[in-house]
């Protein structure tokens, strides 16, 4: 458990870091957004984004390299 928490503890300032240096990561953005499934909206004014796929996507990949970590052996 406790290398759990320094695992995603290190992840999330690792990704608060590139966010706060403006790192660009044109990999990531070239697919993120653009799946099928991702919806966006624009009106008069308003834009509405939702990244439903690329959420799924992002949530399945990091559970699968958790899961490589844990200590469980289910």
């Amino acid at each position: 458990m406790t290398q759990f928490l320094g695992l995603t503890i290190f992840i999330i300032v690792a990704a608060g870091m590139v966010i706060h240096a403006g790192i660009e990561l044109p990999w990531f953005f070239q697919w993120v957004g653009q799946l099928p499934g991702d919806m966006l909206i624009k009106k008069d004014g308003l834009t509405i984004y939702v990244p439903l796929t690329s959420s799924v996507l992002i949530s399945m990949v990091l559970s699968f390299v958790l899961s490589l970590f844990s200590g469980d052996k289910r």
